[in-house]
């Protein structure tokens, strides 16, 4: 499932437990299990998030069909980007970076100045990605330090200047 030139893409924010991010998260973890497969006895892993830990939910659609994803996860003492997420056949187009903007936006928006992740040792394009996109890693924070896998990323968020208003 290839994305042809003529699809039409957009974004839509969707509920955590809608059919469509949760299908791509099953995706997602189907393709990282057998990376960690070889370390799985040595994992520790932290608690999913539950729906009502989720502030929003970005799902792309190419022409009706789900293509990837990210969510904004509040917590008591911050806010996480979570399961980022395109589909196989849909990377290289700069959809992982659009989706972390949304997320990034989505927070702006809420008032919130600064993210965190946690990506796993074994992912080094997530790594890459959050490198390239400004993020700066950090050491594993709780409930993610216990795990030897766990690599952390932050952001400060600074908001994106206004085109359209007059800057003169």
């Amino acid at each position: 499932m290839s994305l042809p030139s003529s699809a039409t893409l957009r974004w839509e924010s969707e509920n955590w437990n809608a059919a469509a991010p949760v299908r791509l998260r099953e995706l997602m973890s189907a393709e990282l299990a057998p990376r960690y497969a070889p370390v799985e006895h040595r994992r520790v892993r932290a608690p999913q998030p539950s729906a009502d830990e989720i502030v929003v939910t970005w799902v792309a659609y190419a022409d009706d069909v789900p293509v990837a994803t990210a969510s904004l996860r509040r917590l008591p003492d911050r806010h996480e980007v979570k399961r980022v997420f395109v589909h196989a056949g849909h990377r290289g187009r700069g959809l992982a970076r659009a989706a972390l903007r949304a997320v990034e936006s989505t927070a702006l928006g809420l008032g919130i100045e600064r993210l965190w992740l946690q990506t796993g040792a074994l992912q080094p394009e997530a790594r890459t990605l959050y490198a390239r996109e400004g993020w700066s890693r950090v050491p594993p924070y709780p409930p993610y330090d216990r795990n030897p896998y766990s690599v952390c990323f932050s952001k400060v968020l600074t908001p994106v200047p206004d085109s359209s208003a007059d800057v003169s």
